[in-house]
């Protein structure tokens, strides 16, 4: 399946071509912006709660495999160094290769940063037994990354723990990216960008962020998101249709093809890229540590994981974490949308998958290379080799739209809730129902279960402002969406 999928898409790996012929100048007349900013660091009440830099974490990647560790000996071509280390250097480091995907040269070493985030390990629990009897499985664990009480915490943090300091030690200082709505990267990418620490030097504002947004179905859920966006102070342009978003995703990751210092950057939708596939392998190794360590019920690795996929970058870091691990998991993915035949071509180059596994093939083998370079894989090492009998997925489930739940998944989510498990409507509370039905079809009967709890659960509404002047910035179209 990955080999055909990543064979068809090479049709629009020159896409630039595509691009180049709207020209990369012309973007703000040719999608009016209308921008918002009003809000520049409107949160209200408590400080905004996150982790403190820790100078001395050291990556799980490390505990497995030692020599991916800077200041080891290696004879590898690559080292991962925490970057809120002191006198490293990275700022005035020479570096190799595209914006966002540099190596920086150490002395005789080549070595990316890493800036841990939050506080490690998230949490793995085994669900009572009403909630194991409401999937349908006797052995069900959660890995749950989500916080009740730190903002900035999770799944989309390990990406960034790679993207913004491998940005900023580029001289990046001004970030665009794309979304929905209601899109948990955008949301995440605002507070992460805006207000955490990623890099060694003082403190400052953060970086200035510029996110492209497009329509989804409109749920409570996605009103908090533009509350906080707005809250954050980014900008924001609304966009309209998939060959007009897929053309723009492909105009601005242009920024990215220069080699040379730039104080603008992108970040690809749902904040994944070949090098943030790492922050899920280290999760992988992560959860190995958990369960070797005995300091969670579950004992031995999952027979399999379930988890929703978007851009797939948790998927495919997975995948390829329990590849390296030696481990059978089977990794069942739940698509959060698919995309008419244009949308994937012009992003894909596939019109056959869907979306979201078409772009998540074609992930893994762009973040191959970084797992060779840290001496984690062989040469001979492909895509379809690591995910040949260990990746599915459920196309269904995601219906009748992006963001909206059916019947059954929102009646089981509603369950899941009482029963203590906080899910989303948009990727965790279907990829949960894609659990019960692989349960209810006997294919899970004897099994360990992890259900890897994607969503960030922390209570934005305690921190942002309680009027509803944010909305008045709008455009038209848009407060007509929201409040009709």
């Amino acid at each position: 399946m990955c080999s055909a999928i990543l064979s068809r898409r090479r049709l629009l790996t020159g896409s630039a071509s595509l691009a180049a012929a709207f020209g990369v100048g012309e973007i703000a007349s040719y999608w009016p912006e209308q921008a918002l900013g009003h809000g520049v660091n409107a949160l209200t009440g408590p400080a905004l709660p996150q982790f403190r830099a820790n100078a001395e974490t050291a990556p799980a990647l490390a505990e497995r495999f030692p020599w991916v560790q800077y200041g080891e000996a290696t004879s590898h071509k690559l080292q991962i160094a925490n970057a809120f280390k002191p006198g490293i250097g990275f700022e005035s480091a020479p570096t190799e290769g595209r914006l966002g995907e540099r190596e920086f040269t150490i002395g005789s070493r080549a070595v990316i940063p890493w800036a841990p985030m939050f506080e490690r390990p998230s949490v793995i629990f085994r669900a009572n037994r009403e909630l194991q009897s409401l999937a349908g499985v006797e052995q069900l664990f959660i890995k749950d990354e989500g916080s009740d009480l730190v903002a900035i915490y999770g799944n989309k943090v390990r990406k960034y723990e790679f993207l913004l300091p491998n940005l900023h030690y580029s001289g990046v200082r001004k970030i665009y990216s794309h979304g929905a709505y209601g899109s948990n990267h955008c949301a995440h990418l605002a507070l992460t960008g805006r207000f955490a620490e990623f890099h060694s030097g003082p403190r400052s504002e953060g970086m200035d962020v510029v996110l492209n947004l497009y329509p989804q179905a409109i749920t409570e859920n996605v009103v908090t998101k533009l509350r906080l966006l707005s809250a954050t102070g980014v900008t924001l342009n609304f966009m309209q249709g998939d060959a007009v978003v897929g053309v723009s995703i492909k105009m601005l990751s242009l920024m990215n093809q220069t080699t040379k210092r730039s104080a603008e950057g992108y970040i690809d939708p749902g904040g994944s890229s070949p090098l943030s596939v790492l922050g899920h392998v280290e999760a992988a190794m992560e959860l190995a540590q958990q369960i070797e360590s005995g300091s969670c019920e579950l004992n031995r690795y999952p027979d399999y994981v379930f988890l929703p996929i978007g851009t797939g970058g948790t998927a495919m870091g997975l995948a390829l974490g329990f590849y390296l691990l030696g481990w059978p998991t089977r990794v069942v993915v739940t698509c959060s949308q698919d995309k008419s035949s244009l949308a994937k071509l012009v992003v894909n180059g596939d019109i056959g998958a869907p979306f979201d596994i078409a772009h998540a093939c074609h992930l893994l083998e762009e973040s191959l290379p970084w797992a060779r370079k840290l001496g984690l894989v062989e040469d001979d090492i492909t895509p379809a080799k690591i995910l040949k009998g260990r990746l599915f997925y459920d196309n269904e489930t995601w219906l009748p739209a992006y963001g909206k739940m059916n019947k059954r998944v929102a009646e089981r989510a509603g369950l899941a809730n009482d029963l203590g498990l906080v899910l989303d409507g948009t990727f965790s509370a279907k990829a949960f129902d894609t659990l019960g039905s692989f349960a209810e079809r006997g294919l899970l009967k004897n099994k360990r279960i992890l259900f890897w709890n994607t969503y960030q659960r922390f209570p934005f509404e305690t921190i942002l402002p309680q009027d509803d002047a944010w909305a008045k910035y709008l455009p038209e179209d848009v407060q007509s969406r929201l409040f009709t």
